[in-house]
């Protein structure tokens, strides 16, 4: 079965394009390439995606073109973001907690209708 994959928020409009990243603690199985995730932004559907490429990093390495086309903003504040967003997960090390930069790809019989 396909997993639920929720955003708060569509930083640097990504999941308008087909292809966009995102960044997640490291899970192995869940974030193995060939998944596919159903993509919901605040509970509303936009389509099913198929994970492409994930390639495995720890916070520091998250430089300026990875920061850029995941959110929008400087690596520093793509870190704090990062760790905002797993505030209510106790116990990360932030030096040494893996984490996955994901690539999905919409498949397209299912992402929702374009306007345009």
């Amino acid at each position: 079965m396909d997993e639920r994959l929720e955003f708060e928020e569509n930083f640097n409009n990504k999941l308008n394009c087909t292809c966009f990243t995102t960044i997640r603690l490291h899970h192995p199985v869940r974030n193995a390439i060939g998944a596919v995730k159903q993509i919901y932004l605040k509970g509303v559907w936009k389509g099913n995606a198929k994970i492409m490429h994930a390639a495995t990093l720890t916070l520091d390495r998250i430089n300026l073109p990875i920061a850029k086309l995941d959110t929008g903003l400087l690596p520093d504040e793509c870190r704090r973001l990062i760790k905002s967003l797993y505030k209510n997960r106790p116990g990360i090390n932030w030096e040494t907690q893996p984490l996955d930069y994901i690539l999905l790809e919409y498949l397209k019989e299912s992402k929702e209708p374009s306007l345009f």
